[in-house]
């Protein structure tokens, strides 16, 4: 794995865990939001490497 697409698996890590600890800390709003983030950062990161595969 390359370290660019290093940051879009530790980015969806980090909104996890984020969203895990919100949710669990009460805020459970901020966290089902937070959460969403997760499957975003990982197609976002997996379509940029697609478009760079194609050129």
């Amino acid at each position: 794995m390359g370290t660019a697409k290093g940051i879009y698996v530790v980015g969806t890590g980090i909104s996890i865990l984020l969203s895990l600890y919100l949710y669990l800390s009460g805020r459970r709003e901020s966290g089902i939001f937070v959460g969403l983030w997760a499957p975003t950062v990982l197609n976002l990161g997996q379509t940029l490497f697609e478009d760079d595969d194609e050129s």
